[in-house]
């Protein structure tokens, strides 16, 4: 069974052969850019088997359902959260520099990988079961470096400081939606840098350096 988001079903975590590795990932493929493309409501399956080249059985053989593989992107979107703030920890840095390092992460990550575009999108679907427990996972994980942040008097103790992680994610969540529409020549790395930096200068009681 999966759990709320999209942990793997006994299905998907027994051994796969080479072939059916492919067209499991071929369907997550699929399935991210039809959701990013006309949003998760309006994807069909029928669409989505015929863009990864296989049949609803083949699908069945993988995902229960549109729902399942929709969970399986938003855990992966999950577990590259979970990455990029370990990978943060790591070096040992101020919490505010941990902070824009995995910002950045997330951005190149997102800019590079559709599935992981996909299934941060997904994850502030309503329609998905436990959709937005991976959202509120990434606000939490925000939240305990912004914390931490204020405890070492990196950042200013206000009330905007203390709704700062929230804002953080939805200004993330936004610049990747605007950029997907305007296409424009500046990257989705280069804008979600300039927030971190607009938005840390603004709560920290120290200016944070211009090469985030």
């Amino acid at each position: 069974m999966s759990d709320p988001i999209g942990h793997p079903t006994n299905a998907a975590t027994r051994t796969l052969q080479p072939r059916a590795e492919r067209t499991r990932a071929k369907l997550l493929t699929a399935a991210a850019a039809k959701f990013d493309s006309v949003g998760y409501p309006l994807a069909s399956m029928t669409d989505i088997c015929t863009d990864a080249e296989t049949t609803k059985g083949g699908m069945y053989f993988h995902f229960a359902s549109k729902e399942a593989i929709a969970q399986q992107l938003i855990t992966d979107w999950s577990n590259e959260i979970l990455r990029a703030f370990s990978d943060a920890a790591a070096t040992g840095e101020p919490a505010t520099e941990q902070l824009a390092t995995a910002f950045r992460s997330l951005a190149d990550h997102i800019e590079t990988n559709p599935n992981l575009r996909a299934g941060m999108k997904l994850s502030l679907e309503p329609a998905i079961d436990g959709a937005l427990h991976a959202y509120w996972q990434w606000v939490d994980k925000t939240s305990d470096i912004v914390d931490r942040a204020i405890a070492t008097g990196e950042i200013r103790d206000t009330d905007t400081a203390h709704r700062l992680a929230w804002n953080l994610c939805a200004g993330f969540t936004g610049a990747v939606q605007t950029s997907a529409v305007l296409r424009e020549d500046i990257s989705l790395t280069t804008r979600i840098a300039d927030a971190i930096t607009a938005h840390l200068t603004s709560a920290s009681q120290h200016k944070v350096p211009a090469t985030l």
